[in-house]
């Protein structure tokens, strides 16, 4: 009996039995350790590689919708003045208290509009008229222009500027005292289209005065070059288009 337990013990520290339990408590061999790294990077890397894209897609997203809320608060503005061109207040017109006596840009004393070009030469685009704005019984010369993107001077490319004078007194008058000023900026293209009492349509009309209606063309752009959905940075854009009728032009 006492050989029996003796020959259990010695089997118990037999060198088999022993390596049998070490290797139910040993770690990660190295190998190992070099796949789970391997496999933890790369999945590491799809997810901040769907992290950026997802981050440029907003950010694009984000300037694309400035660019289009922007552009579309100022078509709006410039919509609703065109559309009331023509408005002369009472005192001013012929006859009146206070009739207009010089043209404020161009053109005659009473046109209603008195500019409406494009100069191919100093890459411009120019529409003026005459209207009472605010409708307190002075009436408003308005001038807006569209400088080119290759127009001479660097600062002013793909902008619409708008300077106001007001008849006032027997004269016209910046009542700011500013002069022209920056209404918007990054416009890729902007067309001005008149419609003709005649039915024709022109982009630099001689006869001003048969002038019926503007076809606002305006292309904004982002201010910046951002991330297109396929690889690569560009400025993105966003076409407007307003179909306008001048109210007070034509009613002789």
């Amino acid at each position: 009996m006492k050989s029996r337990k003796l020959h259990l013990g010695q089997q118990g520290n037999h060198p088999e039995a022993r390596r049998s339990c070490l290797g139910c408590h040993r770690g990660f061999t190295l190998v190992e350790l070099i796949v789970v790294i391997g496999i933890f990077s790369v999945v590491m890397t799809a997810i901040y590689s769907i992290f950026v894209r997802s981050n440029r897609v907003y950010i694009s997203q984000e300037e694309v919708v400035a660019a289009q809320q922007e552009a579309r608060s100022a078509l709006e503005i410039l919509g609703r003045e065109i559309r009331m061109a023509g408005l002369i207040a009472a005192d001013n017109q012929a006859g009146g208290f206070d009739m207009i006596t010089a043209a404020a840009w161009a053109a005659n004393p009473d046109s209603a509009v008195e500019i409406a070009t494009v100069d191919a030469g100093n890459r411009t685009t120019t529409l003026a008229f005459k209207s009472d704005l605010d409708d307190d019984g002075n009436t408003d010369a308005v001038r807006y222009v569209y400088y080119h993107s290759d127009h001479a001077t660097a600062s002013r490319q793909n902008t619409l500027y708008r300077e106001t004078l007001t008849w006032s007194g027997g004269a016209w008058a910046d009542p700011s005292g500013v002069g022209e000023q920056l209404f918007l900026e990054n416009i890729q293209n902007l067309t001005l289209t008149y419609q003709m009492a005649d039915g024709t349509t022109n982009t630099a009309p001689a006869n001003l005065e048969n002038i019926r209606g503007v076809v606002i063309n305006l292309v904004a752009q982002t201010a910046h070059a951002v991330e297109p959905y396929e690889g690569g940075k560009f400025v993105r854009t966003r076409q407007l288009i307003s179909n306008i009728q001048i109210r007070n032009l034509g009613l002789s």
